[in-house]
């Protein structure tokens, strides 16, 4: 059997593996070269070299196989893979859809900070930061092993994630009994939230920080600056202080950062100068007003000193 067609050499396991070890294995790698992952290196896996989506559907080819006894038996005793049947989508999912109420036990969220049960499986759910201000539902999918008929079957599963408003990038997320069902253990499915990154805010805990750009007409002489929080409401400041040597300027405003169980964070507001090229006929001029600002500040130090 060729190297690069090699089940087991895909998970990086022994061909003497237990079923958790397998398990072990396809958690560890699943979410470093999944479709949406920006962290695929060739060099981190057991077989180099090969492109991201092909590894991908490898891993879940060679997962499918190796978990279910039935076909790894078989592919062990030396059918190819592609003679092998697929039980993914047959008998395990119509079952899984006709008595979902015997498989699927209501999903119980538990504090994070409890403990997992072995066979459970860690989600990454992608989020966009108005869904953690506000809260919302999402429904996620994943595979995972159940007890259908005394067998093992692996079937795809679809739940609902409820997301709080007080709920930040990084919050784990624990639905009871939801993980890999092996024998007579059941395990749990945890889900992460990971944050995608916004254009204009980042949160840092319960605060928000926006970057705005001002033009340099209002870093020198002062000035009224329009932005929007992230619930589109408007604010505006009056910039005259003096802009400062190493920027940014910073204005705080309490009570309009993300949302809180007893109120909110605040907004830090990071302002930076946004430099204009000078167009070529203004050149002669603001080269002469600039140097007559740059004298005035001289003469008015000379005399201060």
């Amino acid at each position: 059997m060729e190297e690069e067609k090699n089940l087991y050499v895909v998970l990086g396991v022994a061909r003497e593996a237990s079923l958790e070890e397998i398990l072990a294995a396809y958690q560890r790698l699943a979410p470093m070269c999944r479709e949406d992952s920006e962290n695929y290196d060739p060099t981190d896996f057991p077989i180099q070299g090969l492109e991201q989506q092909e590894y991908w559907e490898l891993l879940n080819h060679a997962y499918r196989t190796l978990i279910i006894p039935e076909m790894r038996a078989r592919y062990d005793a030396g059918y190819p893979s592609e003679e092998l049947p697929a039980p993914v989508r047959s008998r395990a999912e119509s079952l899984a859809l006709g008595s979902s109420a015997a498989i699927q036990p209501p999903p119980l969220i538990v504090p994070a900070s409890e403990q997992v049960r072995p066979h459970s499986i860690v989600l990454q759910c992608p989020v966009q930061l108005e869904e953690l201000f506000y809260g919302t539902r999402k429904d996620v999918s994943y595979q995972r092993l159940v007890n259908i008929a005394g067998q093992s079957e692996l079937i795809y599963q679809t739940t609902s994630v409820n997301i709080t408003p007080y709920m930040r990038d990084g919050e784990q997320i624990i639905l009871r009994g939801l993980g890999n069902q092996i024998g007579a253990a059941q395990g749990d499915l945890l889900v992460v939230l990971r944050q995608f990154v916004h254009p204009s805010f980042s949160a840092k805990g319960n605060d928000l920080v926006c970057n705005c750009h001002i033009p340099l007409s209002v870093a020198v002489l002062g000035g009224i600056v329009v932005f929007r929080g992230i619930d589109n409401k408007t604010f505006r400041l009056m910039l005259d202080e003096p802009y400062p040597l190493l920027p940014p300027l910073v204005k705080v405003i309490e009570g309009e950062g993300m949302k809180t169980r007893h109120g909110r964070g605040k907004l830090v507001v990071k302002f930076y100068v946004q430099f204009l090229p000078v167009p070529t006929r203004l050149r002669d001029e603001t080269a002469n007003l600039l140097r007559q600002i740059e004298g005035a500040f001289k003469r008015a130090e000379d005399a201060y000193n």
